[in-house]
């Protein structure tokens, strides 16, 4: 898989993404820091554990880190998730959390499928 093929698996703007970090070396070394990242883990912990202030932020890390990376769609279901948590309303992002969980599956299984 490219770096351009992983972009379209994951439904997100490749040219927007080159445009933005330069070339496709620069995006595999930011993709494969992105892979080692503890915020989804510890994202899932705090949902999972009632712990919303860890929940926000690490949403909030994870929603920053995709929209810089071009992960387009994982970026918004991430802000939806970090907005609910920041206004408190915990059921609502309860309701939010899978999104999120799904959308990262897929761009973990992209970043397998590049060698990530």
């Amino acid at each position: 898989m490219t770096v351009k093929e992983f972009y379209t698996t994951i439904g997100a703007d490749y040219n927007e993404a080159v445009k933005r970090l330069m070339d496709d070396a620069f995006i595999m070394k930011l993709l494969g820091k992105f892979a080692k990242d503890q915020n989804f883990s510890n994202l899932v912990a705090g949902m999972k554990g009632g712990d919303y202030a860890q929940a926000f932020t690490a949403s909030h890390t994870l929603k920053g880190i995709a929209l810089n990376l071009g992960l387009d769609v994982l970026g918004r279901v991430s802000s939806d998730l970090t907005e609910a948590l920041r206004a408190g309303e915990n059921d609502k992002a309860k309701v939010l959390f899978p999104p999120v969980v799904a959308e990262y599956a897929k761009v973990d299984k992209a970043l397998k499928e590049l060698g990530v």
